[in-house]
């Protein structure tokens, strides 16, 4: 009984919260681009994150769609987000798949779930091995230390995920199947994991008139 019980809690983490325009999901990744931290350094404080951000919502809300669009520069990823329907939604880590080679991270460390990701991540985050490459390690690691990009109190920090093997399909030709891909926001997504989070509060988008609850 213990057994089933948990089992179906699993299934059931998933959550949808409410419907959003496809332009806010635009807005997520034009300023998540214009908002990082350029270069491997470690140790980039959070004033110095903040300001950036800001400075890049200040600078993208101030974008039409049509200037959105020009930010959103692979044409499968425009294509995707235009014939998706988008929610806000909850997905536990061990629903949620990396994109494969997320970053320069081993295939055999982004096949499964973000959860699994996170925990090989977290066992040599603080060694020097060399199988987690400096963008990443930095990347996990400054995020690590900036509680607004784990807290999820801002929107436009949300990961972009997908219906499994729609979208962009960052996870294609692997065999273990997640609930949701996610199509941008990797390395946050990692951080989250390892810090605890669950659920995590992602975009999700779904394609046109195929929600499946």
């Amino acid at each position: 009984p213990s057994c089933f019980w948990t089992v179906f809690c699993i299934i059931k983490i998933m959550k949808i919260l409410k419907t959003v325009p496809t332009i806010e999901v635009k807005r997520t990744f034009v300023i998540s681009n214009f908002g990082k931290i350029k270069g491997n350094q470690k140790g980039v404080s959070e004033k110095i994150f903040a300001n950036k951000l800001e400075k890049a919502k200040s600078k993208v809300l101030k974008f039409s769609e049509k200037d959105l669009d020009k930010h959103i520069e692979w044409p499968k990823r425009l294509e995707s987000y235009n014939n998706s329907d988008w929610y806000i939604a909850k997905f536990s880590p061990s629903e949620l798949g990396p994109w494969r080679r997320a970053s320069g991270l081993p295939l055999r460390w982004t096949n499964r779930s973000l959860k699994e990701t996170s925990q090989k991540i977290n066992k040599v985050l603080g060694t020097s091995s060399d199988i987690l490459k400096k963008r990443s390690r930095y990347s996990i690691y400054n995020m690590l230390e900036s509680p607004s990009q784990l807290k999820q109190n801002e929107k436009y920090l949300y990961p972009i995920v997908f219906k499994n093997d729609t979208g962009t399909r960052g996870r294609s030709y692997l065999r273990f199947k997640t609930k949701a891909d996610i199509d941008d926001g990797c390395m946050r997504s990692i951080a989250m994991a390892i810090s605890g989070r669950d659920p995590i509060t992602v975009y999700f988008g779904v394609p046109k008139k195929n929600l499946k609850k």
